[in-house]
């Protein structure tokens, strides 16, 4: 059955290259036809390779004829972890007219086949719903050129919040154009680093980012509950990609057993993460969600898990008033050298969650069910 109705056939076209990595034998670890099966269910995928190495000058070289044969306009890769080869990659597709941020990486290797050994059938089915989630990213991606916030100053109140939380000094308050109000702010593309702390504080939701949008990551959540599976657990993951996120390469590096029985967005900051997709995810039927970013006073961005962690707490209570056991959700703090404590607090959470057992809010949300269909 083709996979419909969540991602629109929107005219992009998306190549998507395999690597199957034989010098590290993940061909033998990882079900890659079954995934290039599910891959060819997406009406926006025009071309999909399989390398045995996609790191060679072959590769480089084969991607960007496909670029240009196929008129390509985003490029996905299901290789290794993304800090490894990504860049490589980019600079070759803009060589050829693609935007950098219109390309971007699934890890196969490092955060799938190396960490699941031990269930290949939970592997297989969390391949397809990484791999989903990541079309759902890429597609939602829009050209830029610096990853930095920005603001619609039409709505703007005014309010300054987010000039209180910028550790840098990227926003300033500038006169309203519009007479509105007395000031708008106004961030510095150049001074921005690209936390996201300044946009999940906005409180009348006027604030984005270039890159790691609203959309983009609201939209992975979606893609997430569009496949949720009512014999496993169903856990999500929000991992910082300076911290957490690098932990968890580092664990599938050292072949750590990890279940597999969650899904994982990578955000830039763990204060980039907007309450309210938590709220979503556990009030439609998620399982649990498990935020990770670095621990205090070691956040790349000084103090955006700080932001994070007073924030979060509301979380909890709003649970409560919900109905829901406010352990499914919890906060944990991972510094990038850190494998080990990684893969206890993912293996530890989704335990947990099974000794709650299923988000009795399951059972109530229609809004998704159609999706089960689409799963296997």
């Amino acid at each position: 059955m083709r996979y419909e109705g969540e991602i629109p056939n929107t005219g992009d076209k998306v190549g998507l290259y395999f690597c199957e990595c034989h010098s590290s034998q993940l061909c033998e670890r990882f079900d890659f036809d079954d995934l290039e099966t599910f891959a060819k269910e997406f009406p926006q995928i025009a071309v999909i390779r399989r390398e045995p190495k996609m790191c060679g000058e072959g590769s480089i070289n084969q991607l960007k004829n496909d670029i240009k044969e196929h008129s390509l306009d985003r490029i996905l890769l299901a290789t290794c972890a993304p800090d490894k080869h990504l860049e490589e990659f980019r600079t070759a597709s803009v060589e050829m007219g693609i935007n950098r941020y219109l390309v971007d990486a699934i890890n196969i290797r490092e955060q799938l086949a190396a960490i699941h050994a031990n269930d290949p059938e939970g592997a297989r089915i969390k391949a397809r719903d990484q791999f989903a989630m990541a079309m759902a990213n890429i597609l939602k991606a829009k050209p830029a050129n610096k990853v930095f916030a920005i603001v619609d100053e039409t709505r703007c109140n005014g309010c300054e919040i987010c000039y209180t939380v910028c550790d840098k000094g990227a926003i300033s308050m500038v006169p309203d154009p519009y007479g509105r109000v007395q000031k708008i702010s106004h961030p510095d593309p150049e001074k921005c680093w690209g936390c996201g702390v300044c946009v999940t504080s906005c409180p009348v939701n006027v604030m984005d980012m270039t890159v790691y949008s609203n959309e983009q990551l609201e939209g992975q959540v979606d893609s997430f509950l569009e496949r949720l599976h009512p014999d496993r657990t169903n856990a999500l993951v929000f991992a910082c990609h300076w911290c957490a996120y690098q932990a968890a390469d580092a664990a599938g590096a050292k072949g750590l057993p990890i279940d597999p029985d969650f899904r994982i967005i990578r955000s830039l900051c763990s204060g980039r993460i907007d309450p309210d997709w938590v709220l979503k995810a556990v009030s439609r039927g998620a399982d649990g969600v498990l935020l990770m970013g670095g621990k205090p006073n070691q956040c790349h961005f000084k103090s955006g898990n700080m932001r994070t962690m007073s924030r979060m707490k509301l979380i909890k209570l709003l649970m409560d008033q919900m109905g829901l056991d406010g352990h499914r959700f919890r906060v944990e703090w991972v510094n990038p050298d850190e494998p080990e404590e990684y893969a206890r607090a993912v293996n530890e959470f989704i335990k947990d969650l099974r000794e709650l057992g299923p988000n009795p809010f399951k059972s109530l949300d229609t809004d998704y069910s159609h999706a089960q269909q689409r799963k296997k």
